[in-house]
């Protein structure tokens, strides 16, 4: 393991600790038991794994995060069951206060959408997204959202 993926590592074990601050929930709970691969790749060459619940793509430190976003849009729209998310090393993300980011590289995060919709449909009848400000709410749920609208 390189140090880049040892650093993954410990940014998986940090999202997967319950937090105090966020009623005694990980920032995500479901990281800790999640089968994932770490990739490191150029962004223009990502695709799903079916055999993973997150594939974690360590891209080049140059991009931003618009270019980032960028991909990411187009990859949503090649790849219909998937969601890919961006972790920008330069853009912090926080719930209830805490810093969600892993801060050190730029990733890419594939994950199959029917995965991602059954455990926020558990999640949404927990007070786990009432530490989340609305806006990164809506950002991270896309579609998803209206499992928090209707509780």
């Amino acid at each position: 393991m390189n140090e880049r993926e040892a650093n993954i590592h410990k940014w998986i074990h940090k999202i997967s600790t319950v937090r105090p601050e966020l009623s005694n929930f990980a920032i995500c709970p479901f990281a800790s038991q999640a089968k994932f691969k770490i990739i490191e790749t150029t962004i223009d060459d990502i695709e799903p794994i079916e055999e993973f619940d997150v594939v974690i793509f360590i891209v080049e430190d140059k991009l931003t995060l618009n270019d980032i976003n960028q991909w990411i849009d187009i990859y949503r729209r090649v790849y219909s069951e998937w969601d890919f998310f961006e972790d920008c090393k330069s853009y912090d993300t926080f719930i209830g206060g805490v810093q969600t980011n892993n801060g050190l590289y730029n990733l890419v995060l594939c994950q199959p959408k029917n995965k991602l919709r059954k455990f926020r449909s558990q999640l949404a009848k927990t007070e786990y997204y009432d530490h989340w400000d609305r806006n990164y709410l809506q950002e991270i749920l896309g579609d998803d959202y209206d499992l928090i609208e209707n509780g």
